[in-house]
This record gives structure tokens, C-alpha cells and sequence, in this order.
């Protein structure tokens, strides 16, 4: 009930009482005295004021009209205080809502279930009305900012998702494939955008340079930052390939240092320059870790690293050009072999129940995916394996696994002009390549069927003109066929190429991705990069010995 003493302490001046309100109330109590004096105490002081004399009442205006803050009795009959606070909590349209509990009920129990379902203030009865007054205040400006703080991040939340989608797009994870080595790369950064950086570049004299880049701390200005390194490292690898890794490295740190005006800030990298002719990696190592290369099965040690390299790229101190040549590393293409180049989120992540790092546990399950050919794309399945025990998302993630090709099991490697009988005799010399490699009759038939609707999809329907080519490469490991073609014809629809319940008139009309390449194929990859259409096919032979 409400004293004479609060209905006059309610007519006093608004002088008498703390600053003026402003916002939507709803006061919950199931005696009209007391919705009266509270809805005229807080009226006077600027609040747009609801009541309600029951919890299903409450709830109903809750969500219709969205009040900023409800003021609850504890003891009404049928849904008491307490059980409406808790379904106003377990509906996520009024969950938000600020609560104040106002009762009698004094015992430290019922504050504490007050508070575990959610209220966030607690008022006894007799109450001052200007303590009352002061916490409605507080709660009403707290529930302000924190609809501001929710506006900021959505809109916060919105921009980096937008960024991290137009960073996602500089970086690209398609694969490539070369005549020596077949590159993967799996890009995970831990939050919308990331700071690593990574590029494959093909080079006009036939050698192609790639690299891959960490930039310290987490957060926008990394992100920013790896997309500058990104869009520098490009020019510099084309300006100065000629002369090796080490000036490619010194130009960088000049732009980084002069660029990036932050002693924060800086990028190990680890770059790496394939030459065709020599058949050999010339690398620099600036701060990066060491790549993990596996060959014929087994990690090779490359202790030549652990002597040599440089400072990370923008390292504040020392010379601008701290990198010779002295410090790059050389080693053999040899074939069969691989190249795993990562960043350090990989080897530090955490084990979820120990709590220890990943170290070299992650060459050794690098070793395994690699020996395994049903695994093409080596870096996701790495990232997905040690993702299984370890917390590989609190840290910027990337794998870059380059696969050098073995001669032996290149089985057949041709540039096709377009034109329809060298088309089927590519194909049948692909079924009797594939056959020397004792893949069984049936499957190599089945391969010469792929090849040759491919090839056709090309010559009729791939936009080539007279004089065109296209380039095919045929692998066989163990029982595993692989046809790698890459053409300058028009650009697929992926979505369509990929929908095998499409009808196969339209498929046959439409020419690219055929339902017959899709049920020979055992897994079919589609790109588009760079003007030209990839296509990766792998043919399992459930036949051979």
C-alpha cells in the first residue's frame, strides 16, 4: 500500500527530486494504488508510463509496446514476480529489457532469485520515492547506452563483415596447377578479417614466386596492413625477381617502414621462388616459421633455415635494407615431394583438453595427409584434422601446400588445339597412358570418356576460336587417376556446372559440366582464375591390383 507520507513526497516539487527522466516504463503490480502513485511519480518526471495488474497482462504489453524498463511486484497471484521475469528472460524479444524488482520481501534468498533470473536492480517496500527515482534513473540511462553500444557494434559487426568479405577476395584459396607442381591453400581467418597475407604469382619467364605473410597483433589495422603487404609484395616480386628473395625482401621493408609509422606493427614472411629450369626453391625466411617439406614419404629437416634468414619484414630497427643474399636457402625440386608453408596459428594453437601446443605434431599430420592422393586438397584436410584436437580459431590460420609433381607419374601432358579428331586422339592416348600404368581396362575406358566429353565441351561450346588450345595433364598414382585441364574459353556458371539434377537435354545444350562428366568422375573441381577455366578430375580405379 502506499503511505500518506509517499503521496505527498510524490507531490513535492521536481526540484526536490533527482534530474528528469525520459522513457518507457511499464510498472507491474497487481494492487491500482500502487500502479497509480508509481505511474504519477514517474509521469512527473518525464516517463511514458504503462501498468499492468498481472504477469499475462505484462507480458502482452511487454511486447507490444517495448518498454525500457519494467517495474515488477514480486508477490501477485496466479504468475508471481519472480516466474515473469523468468519468461520475460527466456523470450528473446523482451530479454533485453531492464528489470527492477520491487517487495516486501526482505530475506537474501529471494534477492538472489531476483538476480539469478535476471533482474538487474532489487527495491524494498516501504520505499523513498527518490531512491526509487534515482534507480529507475540509472537503470533507463544503462539501458541508453546500452542500445547505443548494440547500434555501434551491429553497425561495427556489419563493416568488418564486409571488409572480411572484401579482404577474403584480394586473397584468393583457388588452387593452381602448374607442369611441375599442383598448389592448395586453406585461409581461415579468427575473426572477420585477418592479418595474414599470402600470393601465388606467375612470372613471365616461367618461374612463379609465393609467399606467405604474418602481420603482428589482431584486428583492423592487420587487416589493412596484410592487404597492403599484399598489394606491395605483387610489385616487388615483378620489379625485382631477377635479382632474388633478398631484394624482393629489402624493397618491401622500405615501403613497410616508411608506409606503416607504428613500431607495433611488423610481418614475418616467408617467401619462395620456383625456377623451372634449374628445378630449384630459392627462399627467404624473414622471422617466418620454417616450411615443412616431406619427400618420398618422409619429413625432410631443412637445418639450412635455422642459420639463415632475417628480421621480419618493418622490424623498427636497423637498416632498411637488412636482408643479403647470403641469407637465402636453396634447395631441389625433386618430385614427389611437398611443401607446406604456414603461418603460426597452426603450430600454436592449443590442445583443448592439455593445453598444449600443437608444435611439431602438426609436420607429422602434414606427413600423413600428403601420402594419401584420395586427399586433394592437402591444406583444408590439414586444417581439418588438427582442428579436431586443437583450438585452431583463436589465431589467423593459413596452409599453403605445394605438391611437387613426380615425372613417372605424369602420364600423358598435352596442349590440344581446338579441333575434334586431335580431341579423341588425346583421349585414346589417354586410355593407353593410363593402362601402361596397370590401371585396369575398365576404368581407363571410362577415363577416355572423360577426356573426350571434355575435350568436346571445349570445342563446341567453350567459346574457342579456330587456332585456340587448351592444356591437358593426365596423373596416375597408384590407383588414382587425375586429368588436370585449363582452357582460355568462356567463364562457366559453377552453380549450374555443379547441379547434377539438372536435366540432361539442358546439361547436353548448355555443354559445361555434362551430367556424363559428373556420374564418370569420382570428384570434379571447377575454377575460374586469371581468364582461364580449371577443371580437376579424379577417377578412383576400384580395379586395380
Amino acid at each position: 500500500m502506499v503511505s500518506e507520507e509517499q503521496s505527498q513526497k510524490a507531490d513535492l516539487p521536481t526540484s526536490r527530486l533527482v534530474q528528469p527522466l525520459s522513457g518507457r516504463v511499464l510498472v507491474v503490480d497487481d494492487e491500482l494504488p500502487n500502479r497509480l502513485y508509481l505511474r504519477k511519480l514517474l509521469e512527473t518526471r518525464g516517463c511514458e508510463v504503462f501498468d499492468a495488474a498481472d504477469g499475462f497482462t505484462a507480458l502482452e504489453i511487454a511486447l507490444r509496446k517495448a518498454p525500457e524498463l519494467i517495474l515488477v511486484d514480486v508477490i501477485m497471484p496466479k504468475m508471481d514476480g519472480f516466474e515473469l521475469c523468468g519468461k520475460l528472460r527466456s523470450d528473446a524479444r523482451t530479454a533485453a529489457i531492464p528489470v527492477i524488482m520491487v517487495t516486501a520481501k526482505s530475506k537474501i534468498e529471494d534477492i538472489e532469485t531476483g538476480f539469478e533470473l535476471g533482474a538487474m536492480d532489487y527495491i524494498r517496500k516501504p520505499f523513498n520515492p527518490r531512491e526509487l527515482v534515482l534507480r529507475v534513473g540509472n537503470a533507463l540511462a544503462l539501458k541508453k547506452s546500452n542500445d547505443e553500444l548494440t547500434v555501434w557494434n551491429n553497425r561495427v559487426s556489419r563493416d568488418l563483415e564486409l571488409a572480411g568479405s572484401i579482404q577474403r577476395s584480394l586473397f584468393s584459396d583457388i588452387p593452381h596447377f602448374t607442369r611441375r607442381f599442383e598448389v592448395r591453400i586453406a585461409y581461415r581467418p579468427c575473426m572477420d578479417v585477418g592479418g595474414d597475407a599470402f600470393d601465388i604469382i606467375a612470372l613471365p619467364n616461367g618461374k612463379y614466386a609465393m609467399y606467405v605473410a604474418d602481420v603482428s597483433g589482431h584486428g583492423v589495422a592487420p587487416a589493412m596492413i596484410s592487404s597492403l603487404l599484399k598489394a606491395t609484395a605483387s610489385e616487388m616480386i615483378h620489379r625485382y625477381v631477377d635479382k632474388g628473395p633478398a631484394e624482393i625482401c629489402n624493397a618491401l621493408n622500405i615501403v613497410f617502414r616508411r608506409r606503416i609509422d607504428n613500431p607495433s606493427y611488423f610481418a614475418t614472411l616467408f617467401l619462395a621462388v620456383h625456377d623451372p629450369d634449374t628445378l630449384e626453391w630459392r627462399c627467404m625466411n624473414c622471422g617466418h616459421p620454417n616450411p615443412v617439406l616431406v619427400r618420398n614419404g618422409e619429413i625432410v629437416e631443412l637445418h639450412q633455415f635455422d642459420s639463415k634468414g632475417g628480421v621480419p619484414i618493418g622490424f623498427p630497427f636497423g637498416s632498411e635494407r637488412p636482408y643479403v643474399p647470403e641469407d637465402e636457402v636453396t634447395f631441389k625440386d625433386e618430385g614427389n615431394s611437398s611443401l607446406l608453408l604456414y603461418t603460426d596459428g597452426l603450430i600454436e594453437a592449443r590442445h583443448r583438453k592439455t593445453g598444449e601446443e600443437c608444435g611439431d605434431r602438426m609436420a607429422e599430420a602434414y606427413r600423413r595427409i600428403v601420402e594419401n592422393p584420395l586427399s586433394p586438397d592437402k591444406s583444408v584436410k590439414l586444417l581439418d584434422v588438427l582442428s579436431e584436437q586443437y583450438d585452431v580459431a583463436v589465431d589467423d590460420c593459413t596452409a599453403i601446400s605445394i605438391q611437387m609433381l613426380e615425372p613417372s607419374r605424369i602420364v600423358l601432358e598435352q596442349t590440344v588445339l581446338r579441333n575434334i579428331e586431335l580431341v579423341s586422339e588425346v583421349a585414346r592416348e589417354a586410355e593407353l597412358a593410363v593402362i601402361s600404368q596397370k590401371i585396369s581396362p575398365e576404368t581407363a575406358v571410362m577415363l577416355r570418356l572423360l577426356v573426350m566429353e571434355l575435350g568436346a565441351n571445349l570445342v563446341d561450346h567453350g567459346g574457342l576460336n579456330e587456332g585456340d588450345s587448351f592444356w591437358l595433364q593426365i596423373r596416375v598414382d597408384g590407383n588414382v587417376c587425375q586429368v588436370v585441364l585449363r582452357d582460355e574459353g568462356m567463364e562457366w556458371d559453377l552453380e549450374e556446372a555443379l547441379n547434377r539434377e539438372l536435366d540432361e537435354a539442358y546439361m547436353g545444350e548448355r555443354g559445361r559440366g555434362l551430367a556424363i562428366t559428373n556420374s564418370i568422375a569420382d570428384r570434379i573441381e571447377r575454377y575460374r582464375v586469371q581468364m582461364q577455366n580449371l577443371t580437376y578430375c579424379t577417377i578412383i580405379d576400384e580395379e586395380a591390383d
